[in-house]
């Protein structure tokens, strides 16, 4: 991407803000507590975050996504979460109303995932069961071979928030006009 992208900027509800920014937002109004994890860019990450209340949980540098997702799930559970909201902050067009759905279908499971035509996405659900077997088990394909575990109760939601496909991974993913929040 050349650059930080979640200090880059991300319109959401007519409003300039940052990709982190935007994703905090996503969570912050169904969450009792929000963690952000950092590595790379941590100082700047925070900065972009502008004041909004949250647990940083740095992580080194060379980190890789399942070392930060991990190091949020475990500040989460030490929080005593009986649920865990794992947002992707390059995934800020997901809506509020999406999450609150997914938490509903995660009353009786342990994984949950939307699903958005034939394809997955972004936040998943955790409980607290699945979230403390993640910190240690073996995960080849990273957090999606948390679907895989043996004796968990795995649950895809339907949705038509196109906002769970958005994954900012190029510049040209920036250009695109996100789709509606709410």
């Amino acid at each position: 991407m050349g650059r930080c992208k979640q200090t880059l900027p991300w319109s959401r509800e007519g409003r300039s803000t940052t990709v982190i920014a935007a994703a905090y937002d996503t969570v912050a109004p169904v969450a009792d507590e929000v963690v952000v994890t950092v590595g790379h860019h941590a100082t700047s990450i925070v900065a972009a975050l502008e004041a909004r209340p949250a647990t940083i949980v740095g992580v080194g540098p060379d980190g890789t996504m399942l070392d930060s997702a991990r190091a949020g799930i475990r500040t989460a559970l030490e929080a005593d979460a009986a649920r865990i909201v794992l947002h992707l902050s390059d995934h800020p067009a997901v809506a509020t109303t999406t999450v609150r759905r997914l938490l509903e279908a995660a009353e009786d499971a342990d994984y949950v995932h939307p699903r958005r035509g034939d394809r997955g996405g972004h936040p998943v659900i955790l409980s607290r069961a699945i979230a403390s077997c993640l910190l240690e088990a073996s995960l080849p394909d990273g957090l999606r071979s948390a679907r895989d575990l043996p004796g968990f109760r795995i649950r895809a939601v339907d949705l038509d928030d196109a906002g769970v496909q958005v994954d900012l991974d190029t510049p040209d993913d920036l250009q695109r006009d996100p789709p509606p929040s709410g």
